[in-house]
């Protein structure tokens, strides 16, 4: 690298750091939200007693989310927890900087873009290629859209991905320019991908997008090399192995899953419709990058309406036949527009995972935290290119203003952000049909109640009741009403019991509503909290009746049957149930071995043991393995093989994926 360029990256590393820091720091103050609570902050796999070995293992396979566990990032968390405890200021911080150095690394590879297209194509643009990449950096680090993949803490996952995937890119790159150049560099491809995105997924799985990002570079910057080349044959090699063969290979495991039984059981859509809602979506989001409207960009999204078919709101179709003039767009206007063509499609490749048919959330800002980068490179590429004639003034102009625009906004959002309950505030008052925000908001409230003659108590309380009675609720206003009314021995409305049956009985449930079930049972079973028992058994078994063959709910009836009911011989089929349906799942082998160990059943406990061994994925349920072997081999030297006890409390039948 020359020192020009040494130059020019030390001044953009500052120029971006400054504003980002000047724009986040309000930010940095606030507290934890929606998914920091179960997969961190309620997590009690994340609390390390030291640094050695067998706790950091603990604290990367401490999350649930994703096939892989996302060890790195759960593993960044999990050493900050150990030093800072649940300090979320330095948690932020560190999100911070993950996001100024992708800022950084955005710049390099948008300066790499544009000098090539202005080398290669003849086209040049109002400011000097180096100044345009350092504003779409600054545009894309300022951008309101990208806010939460640095304030929500949780979603290290994501930034820490992009981070990896950038590197690959450029690693990518810098192998290609020289194989171009005749001078090797399939060690610099071949590394880039398998390194970076080996490191990515194991943040977040999105990073197997990776190879499809290469692709794009290598269609639209390098156009694979001369026809019957060495070089195209060993280009060509390299996108078979590491994206054709793979992709092949995961659509055809995930395809005939996913559309023999369309319909997804914790959600109230499926895969068809889904589709189509994803096609409106997608148009929100492109609005939301280039002009984001702080009334419209939140942590929720629960409210956004259902695409039920092409004309269930008629904009369906028109947002289908929209996205595909859009692709063909690009397509055609590749040669002649070429940046235009790149940031679409840079825009559409994480989408082509995250918004199709996988079993995911409709809408998520931190989706587009990389894509936003390819729209804001084609929107300022445009308004900068020198082939336009006129308003050079006034396009320039709207360049910096879009920056500063940007800066200003994501300043006032992380303001909001600054404090719990004023973020709630602003969150419920926005989204007023959104039961998560209104949830957040009455949680948030309840957290600083003194007593239940507080204004905030009652307003919480109230505010619950208005998040119950939306037409798209979940069950947690229910339980947090049924919840505070037992703590403070105030009446149970038996409304908010039929609410929750009714639910349960007619509708898909989440995760969180599973949560919510989980919630009032580990009250019960503490003693703290006297949640009616009756009421809270009927509505356990009327969502076992709706959804029968659920894993989940069948561990949740064991954990009442055992820990409020006592009744453990109506409890024992369920355990075995769980373990039968899904044989390859620790946590229903763990529930089982503590059933059996704390009823005597000694040389059942020892085969379930091993079976816990046999699926103990990574090393995840080593310590759990140990400690049960141990509690059995100390019983069976104070008492042999007996009978059941009168009385069984296991201390901790969990559910996987839940916190209460």
């Amino acid at each position: 690298m020359s020192i020009t360029k040494r130059f020019q990256v030390i001044i953009t590393a500052v120029l971006l750091a400054l504003a980002a820091l000047t724009v986040y720091w309000p930010g940095l103050s606030g507290g934890y939200v929606f998914d920091d609570f179960p997969n961190l902050v309620d997590n009690d796999q994340t609390v390390l007693a030291d640094l050695s070995p067998g706790q950091l293992w603990q604290g990367a396979m401490a999350s649930d989310s994703g096939p892989l566990k996302r060890p790195i990032a759960m593993l960044s968390l999990s050493v900050e927890r150990y030093f800072f405890g649940l300090d979320p200021r330095p948690m932020k911080l560190v999100n911070l900087g993950i996001h100024i150095a992708n800022a950084l690394l955005l710049f390099l590879l948008a300066r790499l873009i544009l000098q090539r297209t202005e080398q290669q194509w003849g086209r040049s643009f109002l400011l000097p290629a180096p100044m345009v990449a350092l504003l779409v950096a600054l545009a894309w680090a300022l951008a309101p859209i990208n806010l939460t993949g640095v304030l929500f803490v949780i979603q290290r996952m994501e930034s820490l991905a992009a981070l990896f995937m950038l590197l690959g890119l450029l690693a990518y790159w810098r192998g290609r320019a020289r194989l171009a150049q005749g001078q090797g560099g399939l060690r610099w491809m071949w590394g880039g991908l398998i390194v970076g995105g080996g490191l990515g997924v194991l943040s977040k799985e999105s990073a197997v997008m990776l190879p499809v990002y290469a692709l794009l570079i290598e269609w639209l910057m390098f156009g694979f090399g001369p026809q019957q080349s060495a070089e195209r044959a060993a280009v060509r090699r390299l996108f078979v192995v590491l994206l054709v063969i793979p992709a092949v290979l995961g659509l055809a495991w995930l395809l005939p899953r996913t559309f023999a039984h369309p319909e997804f059981g914790n959600r109230p859509f499926d895969v068809y419709e889904r589709l189509w809602t994803e096609a409106r979506v997608l148009w929100h989001y492109l609005l939301w990058i280039v002009a984001p409207n702080p009334a419209a960009l939140s942590l929720y999204h629960d409210a956004f309406p259902i695409s039920r078919g092409p004309f269930a709101p008629w904009t369906t179709l028109v947002s289908v036949l929209g996205l595909l003039l859009l692709v063909v767009g690009a397509f055609v206007a590749r040669q002649r527009w070429r940046l235009l063509s790149f940031g679409i499609f840079w825009f559409l490749v994480m989408h082509l995972l995250v918004s199709t048919f996988l079993n995911l959330e409709l809408v998520y800002e931190h989706r587009n935290y990389l894509g936003s980068f390819g729209i804001l490179l084609a929107l300022f590429a445009m308004l900068l290119d020198s082939r336009l004639v006129g308003m050079v003034f006034l396009r320039r102009f709207a360049v910096v203003a879009l920056v500063i625009l940007y800066g200003f906004l994501t300043f006032l959002r992380a303001n909001e952000w600054s404090d719990p309950v004023q973020h709630a505030y602003f969150e419920a008052t926005r989204q007023v049909d959104s039961p998560r925000a209104q949830y957040a908001l009455g949680h948030e409230l309840m957290q600083r109640s003194p007593s239940p003659d507080s204004q905030e108590f009652s307003l919480a309380m109230d505010t619950w009741r208005e998040a119950a009675s939306l037409p798209n609720t979940s069950l947690l206003p229910w339980q947090g009403l049924i919840f505070e009314s037992a703590r403070h021995g105030l009446p149970i409305d038996p409304a908010w019991w039929a609410g929750m049956k009714n639910y349960v009985s007619t509708r898909a449930l989440s995760t969180q509503d599973k949560t919510a079930l989980y919630s009032l049972i580990n009250a019960r079973a503490g003693g703290d909290v006297p949640i009616p028992a009756e009421p809270l058994r009927q509505l356990i078994q009327a969502a076992r009746l709706a959804q029968p063959h659920d894993v989940l709910l069948m561990t949740l009836q064991a954990n009442f049957l055992l820990n409020v009911a006592h009744e453990p011989a109506k409890a024992e089929p369920l355990l075995y149930q769980a373990v039968a349906a899904r044989p390859k799942n620790p946590a229903g082998w763990r529930n089982l071995v503590t059933f059996q160990l704390a009823s005597g059943e000694y040389d059942r406990a020892a085969a379930s043991i091993e079976r816990l061994a046999a699926v103990n994925r990574l090393g995840r349920d080593d310590a759990a393995i140990m400690r049960f072997r141990a509690k059995l081999e100390a019983a069976r030297k104070a008492v042999p093989e007996k009978a059941r006890p009168a009385e069984i409390t296991p201390e901790n039948i969990t559910v996987e994926g839940l916190a209460p």
